[in-house]
């Protein structure tokens, strides 16, 4: 695939940034899930079945996250694409500034979705039950409608991002 932008452009280091940071933030994900669902449904840390299953898991897969992770990429440099790279006045690179400010910024998203019981119960469902195929995308489907929810934004393959305007409850 063709790269049609210029090379110092901050959209193609902060892509190379978020391809690069893609496996060690899935794991962030799944682990945060992980431990935050494990909080909240046995935190006097009973030993059941399912804690066990819980507490014995590793994850061998992570292929089933990566939709989730190109779409929230792809909001982030929605709504913080601007073109221009910025003055660093600290000595870092603008590679690592902005794989600096990706981080942060998807790791508040998780902790911030792990508050979410549903989100939680996805995620769980996808890893640790090991849900069949038809399953995944089912809760692949949930996982896209939880993120258009939550920022107001559908991200297709083929027509782009789509904005909604907010919904009156």
């Amino acid at each position: 695939m063709k790269i049609n932008l210029f090379k110092a452009d901050k959209n193609y280091i902060l892509k190379r940034a978020q391809k690069e940071s893609q496996s060690s933030l899935i794991k962030f994900l799944i682990s945060t899930s992980i431990n935050t669902y494990q909080k909240k449904t046995n935190s006097i840390g009973i030993l059941d079945k399912t804690s066990k299953l819980i507490n014995n898991y590793n994850l061998k897969n992570s292929k089933d996250f990566i939709f989730f992770y190109n779409k929230i990429s792809a909001i982030y440099r929605y709504n913080y694409g601007e073109v221009q790279l910025s003055f660093l006045w600290d000595g870092s690179s603008h590679e690592e500034f902005y794989r600096n400010r990706w981080k942060n910024f998807f790791k508040n998203e998780i902790k911030l979705m792990c508050s979410n019981y549903s989100f939680l119960k996805n995620i769980i469902s996808m890893t640790i039950f090991n849900k069949k195929n038809n399953d995944i995308s089912e809760l692949q489907y949930n996982l896209s409608t939880f993120i258009r929810k939550k920022f107001n934004i559908q991200v297709f393959k083929r027509k782009g991002i789509v904005v909604h305007s907010k919904e009156i409850d």
